[in-house]
């Protein structure tokens, strides 16, 4: 699960289909990227994401909030 919380208004989302791959049309110059492998593999173009995202995972620490859950 993941939260995305921009800065400025959100107008559009738009979700790649079979990947990973999402990008938000907001109030600005630039068009911001997010990879969440929860929906999918990373496009072939970006494969290292994948490689990245296992390495996150295998160093995944425990933290005191792991039993937690936050409302907001």
């Amino acid at each position: 699960m993941t939260s995305i919380e921009p800065t400025r208004t959100i107008y559009d989302i738009c979700v790649f289909s079979d990947n990973g791959l999402m990008l938000l049309a907001l109030d600005g110059n630039q068009i911001p990227s997010y990879f969440i492998p929860a929906l999918g593999l990373a496009p072939k173009w970006c494969s290292y994401l994948e490689n990245l995202t296992e390495e996150m995972e295998e160093g995944a620490q425990t933290t005191i909030y792991d039993d937690f859950r936050f409302l907001t």
